[in-house]
C-alpha cells in the first residue's frame, strides 16, 4: 500500500513547487487553489493512517464500514482536481464524461475515494507515453457503472488471471522503474466486495487498460 501514501506526498510535492514561484502570488485565484489541494492531500494523508489499519483487517473480515450516502460524480470530480498538478508535469490529459443521471450511492467515503485512487495512481504510473486517462460514469444494469481507462502499457492475459490477489504484481523484465507491494488492487476487489460491487478488467498490451467498478444505486 505504499503508493497510497507517496500519490497525496508527491501531489502535495508538486502543489508546493507551484506556491514557491513568483508569480504565484499575482494570482490568488490558482494560489487558493493549490493550496486547497495541499490542505485536501493532507487530510487524505491523515485518513490514511485509520485505512492501513483497517488493511491488516481484511483477511480477518472485521472491517466496520461507514456508509454514508455519496453523490459519485461530484466526489470524482473533487478527487481529478487533486490529480490535476501530476497529469500537467507529464502534459497528459483527463477526460470526464460523467453521464450517470442517478450517481448517488451508500459507501464508506474513505475507502471509496481509496479504490478511485488506486486506479488513477496506476493509470498513471503504468503509462509509457503521454497519458490520457478517461473517466465515465454511466447507469447501468440496474446500479452505476464507473470506468477508469487509460492507454498505458497494458495487461497480458496471464497477469489479468492475478492481477487481484495479495502481492502481485505484473512482471516487467529487468525493469523496477513502479514501486510497490502489491497490495492496491487486492484491496480495491475486497474494498467492492464490501460494498457488494463488482470490479472488471479489459486489458491490451500496448493500448491500455480498462476498470471497470460497479455499484447499486442509493434507493
Amino acid at each position: 500500500m505504499t503508493h497510497e501514501f507517496k500519490t497525496p506526498i508527491s501531489t502535495i510535492a508538486l502543489a508546493s513547487d507551484v506556491l514557491m514561484r513568483d508569480d504565484i502570488i499575482q494570482n490568488p485565484e490558482r494560489l487558493k487553489h493549490y493550496a486547497t489541494i495541499i490542505s485536501e492531500e493532507n487530510q487524505r494523508l491523515k485518513n490514511q493512517v485509520e485505512s492501513v489499519l483497517q488493511v491488516s483487517q481484511i483477511d480477518s473480515h472485521k472491517i466496520a464500514l461507514n456508509l454514508v450516502e455519496i453523490d459519485m460524480n461530484q466526489l470524482i470530480q473533487r478527487i481529478i482536481k487533486n490529480f490535476e498538478p501530476r497529469i500537467s508535469e507529464l502534459n497528459g490529459k483527463l477526460e470526464l464524461h460523467l453521464d450517470a443521471k442517478k450517481s448517488k450511492i451508500e459507501g464508506d467515503e474513505i475507502h471509496i475515494t481509496n479504490i478511485l485512487y488506486n486506479l488513477l495512481d496506476n493509470a498513471i504510473k503504468y503509462c509509457d507515453k503521454t497519458p490520457l486517462i478517461i473517466v465515465t460514469t454511466a447507469n447501468k444494469h440496474r446500479g452505476l457503472e464507473i470506468s477508469v481507462k487509460d492507454n498505458g502499457k497494458g495487461i497480458s492475459k496471464q497477469s489479468q488471471k492475478m492481477i487481484f490477489e495479495k502481492f502481485f504484481r505484473v512482471p516487467s523484465g529487468n525493469l523496477h522503474d513502479v514501486k510497490g507491494f502489491g497490495l492496491g488492487l487486492f484491496y480495491v476487489k475486497n474494498m467492492m466486495k464490501l460494498h457488494k460491487g463488482k470490479i472488471t478488467l479489459q486489458s491490451s498490451i500496448g493500448v491500455g487498460t480498462m476498470f471497470t467498478l460497479w455499484f447499486h444505486n442509493k434507493k
